[in-house]
């Protein structure tokens, strides 16, 4: 499993934060629970993280944050994403982070209409490990 040490290695000190406290994720229509939306933003954190690795690449100093507004579809799949408000300089990783989006499932709006999430991510590097 050499491998996953090397994953890990590389995974350190990236960080991808979807807790979405501050500023929250907001419904800003249809019915839809925000800490169900959190759930799977949350699970597909290791993807996102990819397209940060993929994005430091070219940028090693690149950090910040987006807003990604996603339309989930009557039946939980997601209608269209878009990036709204980003901080983040590199249209190649806001592409590779839509692109995941387009292919998530959440769970069917309870009223049977479509609904739209206003989701926040930040991406940084941790700096704490600069004194090793």
């Amino acid at each position: 499993s050499n491998r996953s040490e090397v994953e890990q290695a590389q995974g350190r000190g990236l960080v991808v934060d979807t807790s979405a406290v501050s500023p929250p994720l907001r419904v800003r229509h249809g019915s839809v629970d925000g800490e169900k939306v959190r759930e799977v933003v949350t699970s597909n954190r290791a993807e996102l993280r990819s397209c940060y690795e993929r994005a430091l690449l070219d940028d090693p100093h690149l950090s910040g944050a987006c807003t990604v507004r996603i339309v989930i579809a009557k039946d939980g799949t997601v209608g269209t994403a878009g990036i709204h408000g980003s901080t983040l300089h590199s249209l190649s990783m806001q592409r590779c982070v839509l692109q995941l989006v387009r292919k998530w499932r959440f769970q069917a709006p309870a009223d049977g209409k479509p609904a739209a999430v206003d989701y926040p991510l930040t991406f940084r590097k941790e700096e704490h490990d600069a004194g090793l």
